[in-house]
């Protein structure tokens, strides 16, 4: 899209706009970074981990944090996939220069888990300070619900909302007296494995990135092992083997509304064919990867054939877990097997963008 690249030629508060890209940071134990990330076989995920603020001394009042991201990605038959996200983080709102000494740990999510197609990932990402005021607080406020509305981790939702997220920043990032560009990003990555990136509010070349670590307690980034006395954004590109919101794919789910009501009205013909067009539904669908259209498809066949099949039922792992959740939801099919577990390797989802 690179509105970025253009706005941080306007409005960037230093001489330089040339900050600091660490691509690689060594993962301090958490367990991010250097995993295989392969076309078709994984999800990705962005987070943003910590952040330090230091331009907004310039404003010189309260002010707001907001995240920008605008992430593009390659899709099989089909043009490039487009995810947009603003945030307001509840711990960079209403600030002042009293403020500016601490580093935010957020690690929350900007983007959900996306599945990963190959080519190369396009990424634009800012940190920016905005002056609390009649005019620009209200419009955050607008644009981190139009944003949270479009979803962070559904392709086709989105998609509508991403003219009324730029052209919102625009506007805010455009008040060149109220706001300012703390740190940002314009880049095209090719992904093989999971990382720990920074970008770091000093002139390339300005600073030894091999010096830069982060610290395993709080994601602060230090340098020599102490901590940068510089504006940064930490953030994670992450591989995720599961999608747990994939109970909320909007047409996924109304196809699976359709063929449960079907069922529920005893109506072999009509079951056969909402069952069909559930099908059609997922194997189209571009937020799962195969192995999961797969087997979200096995596991709605054989709700149908538990339900309206003749015989005895059957007793397999498939079939009693989805006889003893129900499925009056597309999320009850349990996908992964993980009834209970509140999402996927037992911790709650955090699919909705909330900070």
């Amino acid at each position: 899209m690179n509105w970025l690249a253009g706005l941080i030629d306007r409005v960037a508060a230093q001489s330089t706009t040339d900050w600091t890209f660490v691509e690689r940071l060594p993962d301090p134990g958490l367990g991010i970074a250097d995993r295989a990330i392969e076309p078709d076989e994984c999800y990705i995920e962005i987070f943003v981990e910590s952040l330090r603020l230091k331009q907004a001394r310039r404003l010189a009042t309260a002010f707001h944090g907001v995240v920008y991201l605008f992430a593009r990605l390659s899709q099989q038959g089909d043009e490039d996939a487009e995810m947009a996200a603003v945030s307001k983080p509840a711990k960079l709102a209403e600030l002042d220069s009293t403020n500016l000494d601490r580093v935010i740990t957020v690690s929350s999510q900007m983007m959900g888990a996306v599945p990963w197609r190959g080519g190369t990932l396009g990424l634009e990402l800012g940190l920016f300070s905005v002056k609390k005021g009649n005019l620009l607080s209200p419009l955050i406020d607008y644009v981190t619900r139009v944003s949270a509305q479009g979803g962070i981790s559904f392709i086709g939702q989105v998609k509508p909302f991403l003219p009324l997220i730029t052209e919102g920043m625009d506007l805010i990032a455009g008040q060149t007296s109220d706001s300012v560009i703390e740190v940002a990003l314009d880049t095209d990555m090719a992904l093989s494995e999971s990382r720990l990136c920074a970008i770091v509010a000093v002139p390339k070349g300005g600073i030894n990135t091999a010096k830069l670590t982060l610290d395993p307690s709080d994601r602060k980034l230090l340098i020599d092992g102490r901590p940068l006395e510089e504006g940064y954004c930490v953030f994670s590109i992450r591989r995720s083997d599961k999608k747990a919101d994939y109970g909320a794919i909007p047409e996924l789910k109304a196809a699976f509304g359709a063929l449960r009501s079907a069922i529920a009205a005893n109506d072999t013909a009509q079951s056969e064919r909402a069952l069909a067009a559930f099908r059609r539904s997922v194997i189209i669908s571009s937020d799962l990867i195969p192995a999961d259209k797969n087997r979200l498809i096995e596991k709605a066949t054989a709700l149908h054939a538990a339900a309206l099949g003749s015989g005895p039922i059957a007793v397999g792992r498939a079939e009693t877990a989805i006889l003893d959740v129900g499925a009056s939801e597309l999320a009850d099919l349990d996908l992964y097997d993980e009834t209970g577990s509140g999402g996927p390797d037992g911790k709650e989802s955090r699919g909705t963008g909330s900070w």
